[in-house]
């Protein structure tokens, strides 16, 4: 199975040994939920970041539509049924997924968002070790000064599944 890139956030002030040991973490915790996502849709994700620091990670993971699902997409129902699809599968394995990368690294995730973007035929799947999840999607273009925040999605509850707030 080929994984999908994964990317590292480095932390300024950190000894070269707290490095290696958090960059050796995020890389188990971003194979685990690889390998989930590879098992789960049979096609490994287009990428996996992970950022740790101060005691909290943030897992994304993100994949893209398959040919069927985008060809689904092209009309408001079918759009209605992907988003609908993303957002079940994601609630009916958040658990597992959280188990198999506690299993695989030791590491516990709480709080779970999925957001699903027909407009770019993308799925993020964002957890963290904390049990809320803060989720800013940004306008297409960024100005010179400032970022405008067009939506923003608020997931309460120690398993990911609280109540979404817009």
């Amino acid at each position: 199975m080929p994984m999908p890139a994964t990317s590292l956030a480095r932390r300024p002030g950190f000894d070269a040994i707290h490095d290696i040991a958090d960059q050796q973490l995020a890389r188990q915790v971003a194979q685990a939920a690889g390998s989930f996502e590879h098992g789960l849709l049979g096609r490994a994700p287009t990428s996996v970041t992970v950022v740790a620091a101060g005691g909290w990670m943030v897992v994304n993971v993100h994949e893209v539509f398959s040919a069927f699902e985008r060809r689904l997409a092209r009309d408001e129902a079918g759009r209605a049924r992907v988003r609908h699809f993303h957002r079940r599968l994601f609630d009916a394995t958040a658990d597992a997924l959280r188990e198999h990368v506690r299993v695989s690294t030791g590491v516990t995730l709480r709080g779970g968002l999925a957001h699903v973007d027909t407009a770019t035929g993308s799925v993020l799947k964002t957890l963290t070790t904390h049990p809320d999840v803060e989720l800013f999607l940004l306008g297409d273009g960024l100005p010179g000064f400032g970022v405008p925040v067009d939506f923003h999605l608020h997931a309460h509850g120690s398993d990911g599944n609280g109540p979404v707030r817009h």
